[in-house]
């Protein structure tokens, strides 16, 4: 199988910036991790893809990337194994390139996002909804009161994992850490295609949107746009 046909041009929603490409990555596959598929990686991240333990996330990360190399590779003109990438202050990657477009990635089970865009900031989040015991706690945990309506305090499995995209998307949007800025905004409600925000400090931190993804059955997903 090409790595082309695992990768999925997906609809923006309505209102998302002009020129703003969004994909999904099919990583359910069973290809051998072997010198064929690390060599379209840095040295960098094929340190990173053998230090998972389990063969499948190897290979989910792997794919991952390259996938991410071939499509910014497109939108570049560069080759993709000459794409080089930075870290901001918290993690985030960019291109170590004039010009490049802002990008963002989240991979989970089955799947991974990629957008890519200009002129502002990105952020994807997509997570496999888990019935776990201690949602509740973790909703308690993480979440703002209105938020913890919005999930019935962790009741709502499939709320609370839509809320955590949103929580991740932003953050990543913003390039922050996700643990010590939880409570910088709040989601006002989970119905709309374009989601509310209450952002509580917007002199800090820039003009953002968000917008539910439509997701594989058993998956949330969440885009965000930070303006410059």
């Amino acid at each position: 199988m090409e790595l082309n046909a695992l990768i999925k041009p997906l609809p923006c929603p309505a209102g998302a910036p002009q020129g703003l490409l969004l994909y999904r990555v099919g990583l359910d596959v069973d290809w051998p991790v072997d010198e064929a598929l690390l060599a379209g990686l840095s040295p960098d991240e094929r340190k990173r893809c053998l230090r998972y333990l389990r063969t499948i996330n190897q290979l989910q990360f792997g794919l991952t990337r390259l996938a991410l190399r071939r499509l910014l590779a497109q939108e570049t003109g560069l080759a993709p194994d000459a794409l080089r990438f930075e870290q901001g202050e918290h993690g985030k990657p960019a291109l170590d390139w004039a010009a490049a477009p802002v990008f963002n990635v989240s991979h989970s089970g089955a799947y991974a996002l990629i957008a890519i865009g200009r002129g502002g900031q990105v952020g994807v989040d997509i997570e496999t909804v888990q019935p776990m015991r201690d949602v509740p706690a973790l909703a308690k945990q993480t979440l703002l009161p209105g938020e913890l309506e919005l999930c019935r305090h962790g009741g709502d499995v499939e709320a609370f994992f839509q809320l955590w995209t949103i929580k991740e998307a932003v953050l990543k949007a913003w390039g922050v850490g996700i643990a010590q800025h939880l409570s910088a905004f709040e989601a006002l409600e989970l119905t709309r295609s374009e989601l509310p925000l209450r952002i509580a400090a917007p002199e800090r931190w820039p003009a953002t949107r968000a917008w539910a993804l439509e997701a594989p059955e058993g998956y949330r997903a969440t885009l965000a746009w930070a303006e410059s």
